[in-house]
């Protein structure tokens, strides 16, 4: 067969920077274009809600280091160019400054968008965080401020919590939930969560929504709840959660429905695979899902590039699902949490005795083990994980851990 010109891979984040270096790993000798929407060259965006915020780490310090492969792998870099449209018949990209990009293959990566609060007037000291300019704008306003208040108790939110008040800010949150990460772990984990920050003299505040807020004189002055209490405020972040950036694809054809919907090889449509928080794709134990994990991105990524290639080459044994089991972490306050699985509906949960510092519970769905959330218990996460994967039971996975050494008082743990 006729060698092939071009690949695509469209997003410049973990995902795909994964994805460029993946098709050469897989063998993939054509032209790899990576494009991405930002001009600063690609970063890992964990440490945006944490280090950078925190003043431990500097922009210089965030760089990804796998994009130091790019240049060896002979990968073209087009950063700060935003792709528009995508035309499967003609099987173009196209791009801002009406440009268009004709590919052989193609791998959609653009990742999510922070969800905007609707109605909040336009003001300095009100501010999302999801790209490094967000971070910035809102690290630069926090130097000199004294309260914040943080809108919305998902990871996201309560990580900026625990940054603000690292710098010794007056911190309240607030969640229109029963407790923070209510609606995917339910409120009594959620609780621990509240638990948590308060301990560290963060105002948590559930139940509550967000009225408004007062901006005087184009500055950011309190932000007004639904039960009437006014908090006064310098700096605001909301984080409500992420949107999966398919915008542009609206015009193409392909299905969209809360992310860009592909199979369990992560193909969209021939030629068309997709990674990270934008894919919807079918996971072998969970069904249809879109995981918004930096570890999922790295994996998909890896996989796509992967069928990818086999696809191009004509070589469907050389494709493989995506079954890994999804994981997570955040760290708040010295505390590493970590979640393993797709919990989403879980109807049981079983808290385990760990014999050891940290704590664990079990998540289940109909009987079968869906999850594990840890605390500080990176053992245990790991155990479980491996457990999700052999499709164990609840009740298999509450004795594997009941029959783990205890470790004695005063030992390392």
């Amino acid at each position: 067969m006729e060698s092939v010109r071009r690949v695509v891979v469209v997003g410049a984040s973990v995902a795909g920077v994964a994805a460029a270096t993946g098709l050469r790993s897989a063998g993939f000798d054509g032209e790899v274009v990576l494009v991405g929407d930002e001009e600063h060259a690609p970063y890992d965006r964990p440490p945006l809600s944490k280090q950078l915020l925190c003043g431990t780490s500097e922009v210089a310090d965030i760089g990804l280091a796998s994009a130091k492969a790019l240049p060896s792998a002979s990968v073209v870099q087009r950063l700060g160019r935003r792709a528009t449209a995508l035309d499967i018949e003609h099987r173009t990209v196209e791009l801002d400054r009406r440009e268009e990009l004709p590919f052989d293959g193609i791998v959609v990566a653009t990742g999510s968008v922070a969800r905007q609060l609707p109605g909040l007037p336009e003001g300095r000291g009100i501010h999302v965080l999801r790209t490094l300019d967000d971070a910035v704008a809102l690290r630069t306003d926090l130097v000199g401020a004294r309260s914040v208040v943080v809108i919305g108790a998902g990871f996201i939110g309560l990580e900026v919590a625990c940054s603000a008040r690292s710098l010794g800010l007056d911190v309240t949150v607030v969640e229109s939930a029963s407790a923070p990460l209510a609606r995917v772990l339910g409120a009594d984990i959620g609780a621990r969560f509240t638990d948590l920050h308060r301990a560290h003299g963060v105002d948590v505040r559930c139940g509550v929504g967000v009225a408004g807020v007062r901006v005087v004189d184009d500055r950011l002055r309190s932000v007004d709840l639904d039960d009437g209490t006014s908090l006064a405020a310098d700096v605001a972040v909301v984080g409500i959660g992420a949107l999966p950036a398919t915008d542009w694809l609206s015009t193409s054809g392909l299905k969209l429905s809360d992310g860009l919907v592909c199979d369990e090889l992560l193909r969209a449509a021939p030629g068309i695979y997709a990674a990270g928080d934008v894919a919807r794709w079918v996971h072998p134990l969970f069904g249809s899902i879109r995981v918004e994990h930096w570890m999922t991105a790295v994996e998909h990524a890896r996989g796509a590039a992967r069928n990818l290639v086999a696809e191009l080459n004509e070589d469907p044994g050389s494709a493989a699902p995506m079954a890994q089991i999804p994981y997570f972490w955040s760290d708040q306050y010295g505390v590493k949490v970590q979640m393993a699985g797709w919990v989403d509906g879980y109807d049981e949960a079983a808290e385990v005795d760990l014999h050891q510092p940290g704590a664990g519970v079990l998540l289940g769905r109909e009987g079968r083990l869906v999850g594990a959330l840890g605390w500080s218990a990176p053992a245990f996460v790991a155990r479980q994980k491996r457990l999700i994967a052999g499709r164990a039971s609840l009740t298999e996975a509450v004795d594997s851990e009941a029959q783990q050494p205890k470790i004695k008082e005063g030992a390392a743990s």
